[in-house]
């Protein structure tokens, strides 16, 4: 089965409140998405474009399959580009964003994939109503995170849709409504379970999100969100979700960038069996330059996420990510690097028992601007990860890597 698939980001920072968990790359990967307003901008005629290109991932990996007993290496790289395009006739901004990873093992060819995204969006200036609508589709073999190990082929998908309504000259009243799906080949398996039966999901939204600008370079957004959603093979795994969340956004002009929430969310399984699950939820990516030469990067995230496993539906996945770059002499720096995840499984009542597995990462290495908008950066490092659901989940894994982008402004 083909189909087209969805790989979702944020829409304004209503949606960014919303997905906060969902999209959030797992914390033990180094984050490889660029900033539009940071990529070299060309206008061809009324087209704005915005293109980007990363060679990644070049080097060793020493346990493809992160397997317990046997782990195997190979060499790897990936080859990713990508191009926004927007367009803004009269009051109506237009963007169409593309992308292509070409993933390449030289020894293990079921490893390779081509993986494809899209995202198309709109938005209309009607003075105090801004109505927008965004589409996104990918079908892509990349991990999902840190919980399954193969490279399955999946079809996610999105497509929300709302209005930004001005109420004065720094607040505003955003009204999202989004529909998600998730979709998996009918014949991926992982560990001997079927992914599209425990995995296919469609979630449908709505949410509402209050905006302040605080400064020139400080918003502050608190939404509220209702969630459903809806497992059409395994339907016991069906639930609501209610969702609070503030969330400060920082401008890349600043010295401090980046995005924070810190939430609740109430987790109601639908079926009795499920249990329920109300707490602290949290997402952020965060940046401060320091005395012009330090630069320090921290990434955090605790949510619900669904599980593979067919007896413990979900797990809460809490961790965060710590990075430190110094600048040594014009263009180059020195990088350190660590980060610990959790992830408490949550059984079905009287069917398992639940666990909590754990990850921990570190590495470090160099940094090298050759140009303005052309950047090296070769990486040592060293994964582990410990399971008290199954012994033979656990396995460590250490990768010497480079990786050379171009679309990537100093700062």
């Amino acid at each position: 089965m083909t189909r087209p698939g969805a790989a979702m980001r944020r829409f304004g920072a209503c949606a960014l409140v919303v997905l906060a968990a969902e999209a959030a790359p797992a914390l033990a990967q180094p984050p490889t998405e660029t900033p539009a307003d940071e990529r070299p901008t060309m206008t061809i005629g009324p087209f704005e474009l915005r293109p980007r290109f990363r060679l990644a991932n070049i080097g060793v990996d020493s346990n493809v399959f992160n397997d317990w007993d046997a782990p195997k290496s190979d060499f790897t790289f990936t080859v990713a580009p990508d191009v926004e395009v927007g367009l803004e006739p009269g009051r109506v901004r237009m963007t169409y964003a593309a992308g292509t990873e070409f993933v390449y093992f030289k020894k293990y060819e079921s490893e390779r994939s081509t993986n494809h995204s899209f995202t198309a969006s709109a938005e209309a200036d009607l003075s105090l109503i801004r109505p927008f609508v965004s589409y996104l589709s990918a079908h892509t073999s990349a991990r999902t995170g840190n919980e399954i190990d193969a490279r399955a082929r999946r079809y996610p998908r999105a497509l929300s849709g709302g209005s930004r309504f001005l109420l004065a000259s720094r607040t505003s009243l955003t009204l999202t409504a989004r529909r998600a799906e998730e979709e998996y080949d009918d014949a991926e398996q992982f560990r001997g379970a079927p992914l599209a039966e425990t995995l296919n999901n469609t979630t449908t939204a709505y949410e509402a999100t209050f905006n302040v600008d605080l400064t020139p370079l400080t918003a502050l957004s608190l939404g509220v969100a209702r969630e459903s959603t809806r497992f059409e093979l395994t339907p016991r795994r069906d639930s609501h979700s209610l969702r609070i969340a503030p969330l400060l956004t920082f401008s890349p002009l600043g010295l401090l960038t980046g995005t924070a929430s810190i939430g609740y969310r109430r987790f109601d399984g639908v079926d009795p069996s499920l249990p329920d699950y109300s707490g602290l939820t949290a997402s952020g990516t965060l940046s401060v330059l320091l005395g012009g030469r330090f630069k320090v990067e921290t990434a955090f995230a605790r949510d619900v996420r669904y599980s593979y496993e067919e007896t413990l539906p979900y797990y809460v996945q809490s961790g965060g990510r710590l990075s430190v770059a110094v600048g040594l002499v014009a263009g180059l720096d020195a990088r350190v690097m660590a980060g610990r995840e959790t992830m408490d499984y949550r059984a079905f009542d009287g069917e398992a028992s639940a666990g909590t597995d754990r990850f921990l990462t570190y590495g470090g290495g160099f940094g090298y601007r050759v140009a303005p908008q052309l950047q090296f950066v070769l990486t040592a490092e060293y994964v582990e990860r410990e399971s008290a659901t199954d012994i033979t989940r656990e396995y460590t894994n250490h990768r010497i890597f480079g990786a050379l982008s171009w679309g990537v402004t100093s700062r």
